[in-house]
């Protein structure tokens, strides 16, 4: 007997529920997906090198890695990922992180499939998240994302449903076998 279908909402003959283990192909192909341009954008500002030599847990691919937190997140809090499903098919998902110590809830890991980019599924899975952490009584609600041109549906999807205070980061790196040109000698 497969698990009880938790529903969060319903739109326009989709459902926002909980995800079930035979959903987690489908979220990792998501993610796989939707973060590919994310991840290109990132190794193309850092460099390639600086990125082979530098990334956490270098045993696996980006791709493993990303959908690893996601598995990771599921086998312990399954009611934090979510997904979207129309006719049967995932289309959709976003998990979450409660901190009710410190009163507040963390956006993570999201995607929506290509096909139905652009049609409000993001902000609409945001919605019933940030519900969610009010309902658990929470006061505050973080997310981040890139400032670069990968990031920036990720941004505008944010702002949409109220995310209003913006800390800019910049990450540097430096190659340090070679001359740092801006350098000055030593007095």
């Amino acid at each position: 007997m497969g698990a009880k279908t938790v529903t969060i909402a319903e739109r326009d003959g989709a459902l926002l529920r909980h995800a079930r283990g035979e959903d987690l192909d489908a979220v990792d192909h998501l993610t796989v997906e939707g973060y590919r341009a994310i991840q290109e954008s990132y190794v193309d500002l850092v460099g390639a090198e600086t990125y082979d030599a530098v990334r956490h847990e270098p045993q696996l691919s980006w791709e493993e890695r990303k959908c690893a937190q996601n598995r990771q997140l599921f086998d312990t809090h399954p009611e934090r990922l979510w997904v979207l499903e129309r006719e049967g098919e995932v289309f959709g998902y976003v998990t979450f992180w409660l901190f009710p110590e410190q009163s507040y809830g963390h956006i993570d890991n999201n995607a929506v499939d290509t096909d139905a980019a652009g049609q409000g599924w993001a902000t609409f899975m945001y919605r019933h998240v940030l519900d969610h952490f009010r309902e658990l009584g929470l006061r505050f609600a973080h997310v981040d994302t890139g400032l670069d041109d990968a990031h920036l549906p990720a941004r505008r999807a944010y702002a949409a449903v109220g995310f209003d205070r913006a800390v800019p980061v910049v990450e540097y790196w430096q190659d340090l076998s070679l001359r740092n040109a801006g350098s000055t000698p030593a007095d």
